[in-house]
């Protein structure tokens, strides 16, 4: 995945030929540097959360070009508005606020994607997770595993069919494993109405997949 860090300027003291250290701080101590001018430091949000933040927009685009995009977009966005960011939520939830909303805008404005892929060939980094990815695959036998695949690529296209909103919140509580009220921030909606929605969600995806399930 593109390192959208490349372009922050090195921290003061660091290798030019290699990555600056990452210094083990929590986000509030970082947001606190950036504020008083060390944008590098920046660069540690970013490699905190990109991981998890792509997959979440991937999930919701359908598309990794858009994806990379979309998750480049909202970390400038999130460093743009750092100085309205009032701390009240974590950092994390407030990230994914951003994120969710450049995503379901951009999904409104193209209409509906068509299924790709999510998981390239050869390609697997360990940081994604799907709905379908959550139970340990170790030990499969080929045609176990044949039929495990074809499962997971028919719940990421049973997925891909819902509408944003109800989408939105099954990839935030059952991939994300947000909370509750983390999701009710991130969606900017009453915790009913995000326990609302999970149901309806995951009732439209048990109907979708009823013969998988069988």
């Amino acid at each position: 995945m593109t390192d959208w860090t490349s372009d922050i300027p090195a921290e003061s003291g660091a290798d030019a030929d290699g990555p600056a250290p990452v210094i083990p701080l929590d986000d509030a101590a970082i947001l606190k540097r950036c504020r008083e001018g060390e944008v590098a430091a920046f660069g540690q949000l970013v490699h905190k959360y990109q991981d998890r933040l792509f997959n979440a927009i991937l999930r919701m685009c359908g598309n990794r070009d858009d994806a990379e995009e979309l998750c480049q977009e909202t970390f400038v966005k999130a460093l743009e508005s750092l100085g309205r960011f009032r701390e009240d939520s974590g950092f994390y939830t407030w990230l994914f606020r951003i994120g969710m909303n450049l995503t379901i805008s951009h999904r409104r404005r193209g209409g509906r994607v068509k299924f790709h892929s999510l998981e390239p060939a050869g390609q697997d980094d360990g940081t994604s997770r799907s709905a379908a990815v959550l139970a340990d695959q170790r030990g499969l036998d080929p045609a176990e595993e044949v039929a495990r695949n074809d499962a997971d690529r028919r719940v990421l296209e049973a997925l891909a069919e819902l509408a944003e909103d109800f989408r939105a919140v099954v990839i935030l509580r059952d991939i994300e494993d947000m909370d509750y009220e983390q999701i009710s921030r991130v969606l900017d909606v009453p915790v009913g109405t995000v326990k609302s929605r999970l149901y309806r969600a995951r009732c439209m995806l048990h109907e979708k997949l009823k013969d998988t399930l069988a």
